[in-house]
């Protein structure tokens, strides 16, 4: 490794360096590739402060981002021509990186440690430019904008900037950005967010799935969460969007049977979801499900069913599936999260409503850093139960306040049905139960899907259509009985 600090000019000797933890990073990652997928979010290659580190850096994370193996076999032939792999022996350097795997417990500290050597060179080197720009009299002296300047540099290096950080975007810019953009909806050259098809009440309260959103679907249990959530999924896939539906609350294979008895209802079958649960179904069914099969076979929905999951390993994850779409030709577009309160916190706290601050924060960055939308369902609490209205508030949310806080946009599902129900009349008791049939008659199959809150826009309130043995969930502009759409 003294090689390396060799090779550096005497002033560069001196900048603070780890080039051993450096190659212990780029071992561990060629070892483990989901390690290596982890790290990607800690590091970029300006952050090496050895070329030859940086360069093998950026090789591993393009082969990553293209979801194709990083070893020293795969970046072999890509470096045999590379002055400074040859200066130390060849590609097997390569090989010695992986050689211990001494790197693999404490590579993400070891990330971290690079990170903060970066920002510390960063730091000197702002002091140097400034020392000089001070020095320098041979031009107009003006302190003040010295001073201004001053501030901005050190400014970026303390929100992590460096070379090919984010440069500052004036308020004219800004508002010439923001016109572009809403001329371009206007014309049809641009969209809000991801649309749905077949169920354009979504689009309407939730105003479009933006990029960076963090979009809560909230609802007692029995109101229709998930079907909600597989609805949005599926046919937002059928739409062209890539979808990664992240299921923590049950197996994908009873999401699936949801989903066909779904499918099934939509093709008009008589199929119900307990009918695909025993395994009743006919000839004919089992025809229709193959011809439902052949037509689904190219939609970019894809299903996680991760036995633990902390929320700081949901970016992870979406960049993992965003990877494996975008080599496929599609792009990952949302995320669906069923549901947030199975999430490992990203650190154990003693107070639930803190944890519960901590992955929603998780998430909306996750939303953020990824590009997509994060869709994640949540419990609400019991005192719901208590009050003689039911629909859910912001305040119902479990836990944390931090969630209407963290959230772009907050849905509520809300069946009357349910709850009417649970309140029948005695059938000899016909004041009431007239009264109770005519409520009945009006809720009977129906759900509210309405945004309690909208970033981005105005909230709104629709009913659609929940046909519970069929797990199927119905736009208005879909007839009642199923059968396809008018």
């Amino acid at each position: 490794m003294n090689a390396f600090t060799g090779a550096a000019c005497d002033g560069e000797r001196e900048l603070p360096q780890n080039i051993e933890a450096e190659a212990v990073v780029l071992g561990a990652m060629m070892i483990d590739n989901r390690l290596a997928d982890d790290v990607l979010n800690q590091l970029d290659p300006e952050h090496f402060f050895e070329p030859l580190h940086s360069r093998i850096f950026a090789v591993i994370k393009d082969l990553r981002r293209r979801d194709l193996l990083a070893s020293p076999v795969t970046l072999r032939p890509m470096f045999e021509a590379d002055a400074g792999m040859i200066e130390l022996g060849g590609t097997k350097y390569l090989a010695q990186l992986t050689g211990s795997g001494a790197g693999l417990l404490g590579a993400r500290q070891y990330a971290s440690q690079i990170v903060d050597l970066a920002r510390l060179r960063a730091l000197i080197e702002v002091g140097r430019t400034l020392i000089e720009s001070a020095m320098d009299t041979s031009i107009e002296v003006n302190p003040r904008a010295q001073i201004e300047n001053a501030e901005q540099l050190l400014a970026t290096v303390a929100v992590g900037g460096g070379k090919g950080a984010p440069k500052p975007i004036g308020f004219a810019d800004a508002w010439d950005a923001a016109l572009r953009k809403s001329k371009a909806v206007a014309n049809g050259t641009a969209s809000r967010g991801a649309m749905i098809t077949g169920l354009s009440e979504w689009n309407e309260i939730t105003g479009g799935m933006l990029p960076g959103q963090l979009i809560l679907l909230g609802g007692r249990p029995g109101m229709g969460k998930t079907a909600v959530a597989l609805a949005v999924a599926r046919r937002a896939a059928e739409a062209g969007h890539g979808v990664l539906f992240i299921s923590r609350e049950m197996p994908v294979e009873q999401l699936m049977m949801r989903i066909i008895a779904d499918m099934m209802f939509e093709e008009g079958a008589r199929v119900t979801f307990d009918d695909v649960l025993a395994g009743r179904l006919n000839e004919a069914d089992l025809m229709l499900a193959a011809r439902i099969r052949d037509r689904i076979d190219g939609w970019p929905l894809v299903f996680e069913e991760p036995p633990r999951l902390n929320a700081s390993q949901v970016a992870p994850l979406i960049r993992k599936h965003q990877r494996r779409l975008t080599a496929k030709g599609a792009t990952l577009t949302v995320t669906i999260v069923d549901y947030l309160g199975l999430l490992d916190p990203p650190v154990k706290r003693q107070n639930r409503e803190q944890e519960m601050g901590d992955t929603s924060k998780e998430l909306k960055m996750a939303a953020r850093d990824t590009g997509t939308t994060v869709v994640a369902l949540a419990q609400l609490n019991r005192g719901v139960e208590q009050r003689e209205d039911k629909r859910p508030l912001l305040s119902d949310l479990r836990d944390s306040g931090s969630l209407e806080q963290d959230a772009d946009t907050v849905v509520f599902a809300y069946r009357a049905e349910y709850y009417l129900k649970q309140i029948e009349p005695d059938q000899h008791d016909m004041k009431k139960r007239d009264a109770w049939e005519i409520e009945m008659g009006a809720e009977r199959d129906r759900l509210d899907i309405y945004s309690a809150k909208v970033r981005q826009g105005a909230t709104g309130r629709r009913k659609v259509y929940f046909f519970g043995a069929r797990q199927a969930v119905r736009g208005m502009d879909f007839m009642r009985t199923g059968g396809g759409p008018l």
